[in-house]
């Protein structure tokens, strides 16, 4: 238990290792059980999130941390702060959610994959779910750089299995170039954390703003910085995307796209932002970067027809916006990237999973082969719309206030810095044009016009995969409706970052 102010919380390290904690329990029951263990998956989840949720008043006021001491010069912290807390709740609410989701899914996949009631295969899949999840929580409240690394690199190793063995395709070669991709990206942070510790002493991530000002600090940066990047995959590391979230479960690619990749963007802002002293003389690149990144990821939307790899584009779009706000190192800008995070989050997992209820019902993942859906699938179609509404930034969604946010950093770093960075943000503003038309586009495609002869029997989903649906939707408009509950702790936390006060 952690006290703080006369009252007793419980400990944040049970909320965030209590799924780690189930993986052998989950994994016994499974053999026995199958399919139902999922609901013994759910019960972890289920009390990190709800401990998130209960923490947030405390959490809004001033932060919480959690400490215990490794070896002397290495300690293990949790940090509850205004920006990590809303980012660390959504990753343990999809989660949760999503689970209830894989549930009706991963039978279906199973069965189509072994063609029988695998009961090994239930265990498997929900006890690397549960170390998946607990990666994630962990990356986001780590407190020191030897924390932070030890949760990426756990968060590798379940995603990479749950690839290979519950993926489609080439599913082996896929997760192996993820896999590769992942290590590399692991190893570049891994040198300079290490740089790190060799020039100041400490691992701690409070330490990082001593950098400020030493010859290695730029060295320090561009190593994080690189290996964060092909975690977001930005263009020309983006290789590996594509193929890995088209391939993967649906349950696991909305975890993948939503969740994961945008934890590097996190890690950016608490990790680099500190930093002021070598990143600020990257502004304008870091700037040009991530507006090739937001075009070339609408672009390349324009030219899939598979659905799931359509999706996987858009998310290298979006990681474009988020780089736009964190390269502004405006307290807009930055907040506005982080609550991107959470609008992606919500807006991506909609649209992955009604990709999940189209496929589970028909089959098929060529859009080209798909039309007509909104009245046979009707719940899925408004999700899939605002879900869209999301990502494109359409009021009243949440994706609206976060691009607002965004733009409005960047005009405001553009208006005090260079004629080239204002037109970079301009041009960045100008081809959001793009990401509301592919998206108003591919609803267009799957669910409106004639319906094939062949989808004439479609019906909507079971209710275990479209409740997931609404309840995204719905958190969706009433954050946009009042964000500032988020708002307003997140951009007290980002202000002391860019002033070195955190």
């Amino acid at each position: 238990m952690a006290q703080e102010g006369g009252m007793m919380y419980p400990s944040a390290w049970l909320a965030v290792l209590a799924p780690a904690v189930f993986m052998p329990i989950v994994y016994t029951a499974g053999r026995k059980i199958g399919r139902y263990v999922g609901w013994m998956a759910l019960l972890p989840l289920l009390y990190s999130t709800i401990f998130f949720i209960i923490i947030m008043p405390r959490v809004a006021v001033s932060p919480l941390s959690e400490y215990f001491f490794w070896l002397p010069e290495i300690r293990f912290g949790l940090l509850l702060d205004g920006l990590s807390l809303p980012i660390v709740l959504t990753v343990a609410l999809l989660c949760t959610i999503i689970i209830i989701y894989s549930q009706p899914y991963m039978e279906h996949r199973i069965h189509e994959e072994y063609h029988e009631e695998n009961k090994k295969a239930y265990a498997t899949y929900y006890s690397l779910y549960l170390a998946y999840a607990t990666s994630m929580m962990g990356v986001v409240l780590a407190t020191n750089l030897f924390e932070f690394y030890l949760f990426f690199e756990l968060m590798i190793i379940p995603s990479w299995a749950l690839i290979n063995i519950y993926g489609y395709g080439e599913r082996e070669k896929i997760a192996l170039m993820y896999l590769l991709w992942s290590i590399v990206g692991a190893v570049l942070f891994v040198t300079g954390a290490l740089t790190t510790y060799a020039t100041i002493h400490s691992f701690e991530i409070s330490e990082l703003k001593r950098l400020n000002g030493n010859p290695l600090a730029t060295f320090v940066m561009l190593m994080m910085l690189l290996g964060f990047f092909i975690k977001m995959a930005v263009f020309g590391l983006h290789i590996w995307l594509p193929y890995a979230h088209a391939e993967a479960p649906t349950s696991i690619s909305a975890l993948l796209s939503p969740a994961m990749i945008g934890l590097a963007a996190y890690a950016i802002v608490r990790l680099i932002i500190p930093i002021q002293s070598a990143f600020q003389s990257l502004y304008w690149p870091v700037f040009l970067w991530a507006f090739f990144t937001m075009l070339y990821g609408g672009l390349m939307v324009l030219a899939q027809n598979d659905i799931k790899r359509l999706l996987a584009y858009s998310s290298i779009s979006q990681m474009g916006y988020i780089l736009v706000g964190i390269a502004s190192s405006m307290p807009l800008g930055v907040s506005g990237a982080m609550l991107h995070y959470i609008s992606h989050g919500l807006g991506k997992a909609v649209l992955f999973l009604t990709a999940g209820t189209v496929m589970y019902r028909s089959g098929i993942r060529d859009i080209r082969s798909l039309g007509g859906l909104a009245g046979r699938m009707p719940i899925s179609a408004t999700a899939f719309l605002i879900g869209c509404m999301n990502i494109a930034g359409i009021p009243p969604t949440v994706g609206f206030i976060s691009k607002l946010l965004v733009f409005s950093g960047a005009f405001e770093r553009g208006l005090q810095s260079s004629w080239l960075e204002l037109s970079i943000s301009l041009a960045a503003l100008i081809s959001t044009a793009l990401t509301i038309a592919y998206t108003l586009w591919t609803v267009r495609r799957i669910f409106f016009g004639p319906t094939p002869e062949h989808l004439r029997d479609m019906k909507e989903a079971p209710a275990k995969m479209t409740i997931p649906l609404i309840i995204f939707s719905v958190l969706s408009i009433i954050i946009g409706i009042y964000p500032r509950f988020i708002l307003d702790p997140m951009m007290r936390t980002v202000l002391e970052l860019l002033e070195g006060r955190a």
